[in-house]
């Protein structure tokens, strides 16, 4: 089971989906010369913030079922949700989701947890921000995360880990780039590596089934 108090502020949420879109997104982001638990990439990647007082689970999908918990309507495009209802729905279909967590030396500050907020909440999900779909299939290819051919990022239209590499070049936790460059699994081995972010705890079939 899972526990609001379990999450912090930019804590990041590593999904492993059983669909047939995330299993190719996972084994062609396979990298043998990564960090342990991300040698198999992850297929998507979220955030988590405070609002209210409460931890949020901040994403940018089109495949989510449920309705945005600050807008009230099914969106796609940048969203909230409960954590636990967004853990349900990977575990329940056999899927995984690690929690990779800010190393103690660079733990967000009161202030910046409160920007981290207003960033995610505010302005994302306020300007309903859509799904880049087009950068999605091209943060994963080498050939252009090698050349100029890069798209310029458009905070319009963000895919997951573009998102999620924005807010950390905002907040000072990763070097400023072009965060289209990103796909979910070179962020996290990228953040890892690092020494930015360390592996919190994971939640599967078999540990919930503990």
């Amino acid at each position: 089971m899972t526990s609001m108090d379990d999450f912090q502020p930019l804590d990041l949420l590593a999904c492993y989906g059983t669909d047939a879109t995330a299993r190719a997104i996972t084994w062609l982001t396979a990298s043998a010369l990564a960090p342990r638990r991300l040698r198999l990439g992850p297929s998507h990647v979220a955030v988590i913030c405070k609002h209210h007082d409460s931890p949020l689970w901040l994403e940018s999908t089109t495949l989510c079922p449920h309705p945005c918990a600050v807008l009230g309507f099914k969106i796609d495009g940048v969203q909230a949700h409960l954590p636990e209802l967004r853990i349900h729905d990977y575990v329940n279909a056999g899927g995984r989701v690690d929690v990779y967590r800010l190393s103690p030396v660079d733990r967000l500050s009161q202030i910046e947890s409160e920007l981290l907020s207003k960033i995610l909440v505010r302005h994302f999900i306020g300007q309903r921000v859509t799904y880049d779909l087009g950068g999605a299939l091209l943060s994963g290819t080498r050939l252009f995360k090698q050349t100029r051919l890069l798209p310029a990022a458009d905070l319009n239209e963000l895919f997951c880990s573009e998102l999620v590499a924005k807010v950390l070049m905002r907040l000072g936790r990763l070097n400023r780039a072009n965060p289209t460059r990103y796909n979910p699994a070179c962020l996290l081995r990228q953040v890892v590596r690092e020494g930015t972010f360390q592996f919190e705890r994971s939640y599967s079939p078999e540990v919930t089934a503990c």
